[in-house]
């Protein structure tokens, strides 16, 4: 079973490899004896046509087999624009002595472009030149700053004007203050004195001065370029080849089909000839297309019990539409009734199992 399941897929790639998805006929010629037929094709697809099956064909009484294929592949020419860019390490020394033009001589005049597909030259745009600095180093020194803090505060209802009742340092953002001055006002006041209960009958404000300082370390960072880096843009125009379609061009060598039975022809009894037997297989199915509303003969093709397929490829060229009506002679059909047939057109096939009818038995199928 795995044998055969392995034969059975290496049988479907082989069919995918020499059937063409998207064949497309856009002209047939035949030569004035009939005796050879050029088709051309056109495909989409990008592959070897050599290996494609072309189906032979009839027409006015000839069998066409195919002889030989060429192939041109067509193309267009897709172009965008593209840009680039370059660079030049330059020393400091470098930089200083050489101007903007000579700078500029440093870049190559043309800039190959190879990329997805697209190639071309690009060209330099002088106006795109920069000139940065590229490695730098950097040093730091620092710096003592001396930074001082003064403040006032207010104290109210003393007993005396004694600097012993006011605190000699106060702390600011850390720092330590020194008292540095004190102010004192009498304020000779009996109702502040009353509510301070001090039994005394003058008392007095002060406003202090505090003052400080601490060290402070400042960063001075100095940078030094070592050397700079000049870039240039390249720009131009690339272009690549895009694939657009195949044309195929098939021959086919054509030869008379003999539509005729000839019965056999027998010498007398006893003869060294018994018999000789001309015989012809006959054309047994008729193809119609509904063509402006109403089914006409395009063709006719042969089924047999061995061969139990009905190619409309050949025929198609004569068809206006897609539906077609089949009928079958009365002698196949008895043969093959409540059997699967196949109908192909353009590589499509389509099954049906055929119920024999008295008379005609035909069959309607729609692509």
């Amino acid at each position: 079973m795995k044998k055969f399941l392995m034969c059975l897929f290496a049988t479907f790639i082989l069919q995918q490899n020499v059937y063409a998805n998207n064949l497309k006929e856009i002209n047939l010629s035949i030569n004035e004896d009939k005796t050879k037929a050029i088709k051309i094709f056109e495909s989409t697809e990008d592959i070897n046509f050599k290996n494609v099956i072309f189906e032979d064909f009839e027409q006015d009484g000839f069998k066409y087999t195919k002889n030989s294929v060429d192939i041109e592949k067509v193309t267009k020419t897709d172009t965008i624009k593209a840009t680039e860019t370059l660079d030049v390490i330059l020393t400091k020394e470098e930089k200083e002595k050489l101007s903007n033009l000579e700078i500029i001589n440093l870049f190559q005049d043309g800039l190959p472009y190879e990329k997805d597909g697209y190639k071309g030259i690009l060209q330099k745009d002088l106006t795109t030149l920069k000139i940065e600095p590229n490695k730098t180093e950097s040093t730091t020194t620092y710096t003592n700053q001396t930074i001082t803090l003064n403040q006032k505060k207010e104290y109210y209802g003393l007993e005396s004007n004694d600097y012993a009742l006011i605190p000699k340092t106060v702390i600011k953002n850390g720092v330590t203050l020194n008292l540095v001055d004190a102010n004192f006002t009498n304020t000779n006041n009996e109702a502040i004195s009353s509510i301070a209960n001090t039994g005394v009958g003058a008392l007095y404000n002060c406003t202090a001065t505090y003052s400080g300082s601490y060290t402070k370390k400042i960063p001075n960072t100095k940078t030094n370029v070592i050397d700079y880096k000049a870039t240039m843009d390249y720009k131009g125009d690339v272009s690549k080849e895009i694939f657009e379609k195949n044309l195929i061009t098939v021959s086919y060598v054509g030869d008379k089909i003999l539509d005729l039975t000839v019965p056999a022809v027998a010498t007398t009894s006893g003869g060294a000839l018994g018999g000789i037997v001309f015989f012809f297989v006959k054309r047994n199915v008729k193809v119609y297309n509904l063509i402006n509303g109403s089914y006409q003969l395009i063709g006719k093709c042969k089924l047999t019990q061995k061969d139990r397929t009905i190619n409309l490829t050949h025929l198609s060229m004569k068809a206006e539409s897609n539906t077609y009506k089949i009928i079958i002679d009365n002698s196949i059909s008895k043969k093959l009734n409540n059997q699967e047939i196949g109908i192909t057109l353009n590589n499509i096939t389509k099954l049906q199992k055929l119920q024999y009818q008295q008379g005609s038995t035909s069959i309607d199928v729609t692509f």
